[in-house]
């Protein structure tokens, strides 16, 4: 019997002994999850995750083993065998172009993931709420690769010769962790999140400079069904112009020894922070003086 039980009746002392062993119990089980992951494990913990649309349940254990970058790029890189495994590449995603995810702490260089055939969607798509245990979305930016000379550019310039499109994009993403505060370790090591990409009106790319001068003067504006304008940023808010997104790609695949194809699409990254969605809404991006040109895509959650 405890100290203080001695001065309680015996349904009582038996309650409080009960409580403490649970306590105790649970405190147990939770250490345990704590401890219970490996780096080793991380691809099939992300992988049955995202195919159960859930999030892992021991994100705090691997957010202590993802302790930089560079092991940030190498879960990454397991994860993304996985996919491969799965369906066929194709496109990518860039993320710290934008000043807010820039400036996260450790990140040394624009982060990048690798979407599959299967997770795009068709302007106007609706999503179901119940698609996945937490559910997040941003308007992006995305063009489609039209030469694979574009794997030799290193200026904007140069890889606006071998672009074929940039399309209107919104991302919907469903994260495997609960990622607040942003841990930009774990943003990588889980390809960036990536589920959803909703493809919208397009235009046809070129290597103008005054086309090129449009991406960073144009307006780009999110707003919901309900009327609220939830981000109206210029075209420069991604990396001073959005086709730097191409060259960060270009770049990481160099380090991967892999290249662009033709067919293949970048998404250079958000114009806002994502947003959770948690009810019945629906979005739409504005891309205002694109090449002399408005453009729109639209999604909605049910």
């Amino acid at each position: 019997m405890t100290p203080c039980s001695r001065h309680l009746g015996p349904a009582a002392a038996a309650t409080l002994i009960l409580s403490a062993l649970l306590a105790l119990g649970l405190k147990s089980a939770s250490a345990q999850q704590l401890m219970d992951c490996s780096l080793e494990g991380w691809a099939a913990e992300v992988m049955t995750a995202w195919k159960q649309r859930r999030m892992i349940s021991n994100a705090d254990c691997y957010a202590r083993l993802i302790s930089d970058m560079e092991i940030g790029r190498q879960m990454r890189d397991a994860v993304v065998h996985e996919f491969d495994a799965m369906s066929p590449r194709a496109a990518y995603k860039v993320v710290g172009l934008d000043p807010v995810n820039a400036a996260l702490p450790g990140v040394d260089r624009p982060m990048v993931g690798m979407m599959h055939v299967g997770m795009f969607l068709a302007n106007g798509e609706i999503v179901s709420l119940e698609s996945a245990e937490l559910i997040i979305t941003e308007p992006d930016f995305l063009v489609s690769v039209a030469d694979a000379r574009i794997n030799e550019a290193t200026t904007i310039e140069e890889a606006a010769r071998y672009i074929d499109r940039i399309y209107a994009f919104i991302e919907t993403l469903a994260p495997t962790f609960v990622n607040s505060p942003p841990n930009p370790y774990m943003m990588q090591a889980s390809n960036l999140m990536a589920r959803w990409g909703v493809i919208g009106e397009s235009i046809k790319a070129s290597a103008d400079p005054a086309f090129i001068d449009s991406l960073e003067t144009m307006t780009v504006t999110f707003r919901d069904s309900n009327g609220n304008v939830l981000a109206e940023q210029p075209g420069a808010y991604l990396g001073e112009n959005p086709l730097n997104g191409v060259l960060v790609v270009i770049e990481e695949l160099k380090r991967r020894g892999e290249r662009l194809e033709p067919g293949d699409l970048i998404s250079s990254g958000s114009y806002m922070p994502p947003i959770a969605v948690r009810e019945p809404i629906g979005y739409e991006t504005i891309y205002e003086g694109i090449g002399g040109q408005t453009l729109r895509v639209s999604t909605s959650f049910r």
